[in-house]
């Protein structure tokens, strides 16, 4: 069985401001707590079967940002591709479920981090829930 492809996820040079590929590891998951628009949520994106794998899996998003906003960054990441120009991506939290995009990532890691991040898995099938 073959390895899934490396993904380049750092050649988007317009990555949305909510994003950033640099954790803040002084106070990991210390936002989400608090509620204050500019926290932020530490998130392990994990491939998934046949998913490619991201070039950067660690990253950084809003408290206050919808999970629609993770949904759009990998996404665009996978699609990136040319063999995956047009797949759909699954996410899902902590392999169990996939959240409304609409709930927000501090709420979300507020009741499923693990280790001060919140893990998202995904496929390019749907895997679980």
């Amino acid at each position: 069985m073959a390895s899934p492809a490396k993904v380049d996820v750092d050649s988007d040079a317009n990555m949305s401001a909510d994003f950033s590929s640099k954790l803040d590891l002084a106070s990991p998951g210390a936002g989400a707590a608090t509620g204050k628009k500019d926290d932020k949520v530490r998130i392990f994106a994990k491939n998934v079967g046949d998913a490619p794998i991201l070039k950067t899996t660690e990253f950084s998003a809003s408290a206050a940002s919808p999970f629609s906003r993770v949904i759009d960054h990998i996404q665009k990441k996978i699609r990136t591709s040319a063999a995956h120009k047009d797949a759909v991506v699954h996410l899902f939290i902590n392999q169990s479920f996939s959240p409304a995009p609409d709930e927000q990532l501090g709420d979300l890691y507020k009741c499923f981090q693990n280790n001060g991040k919140l893990v998202i898995d995904y496929a390019l099938k749907e895997a679980w829930g």
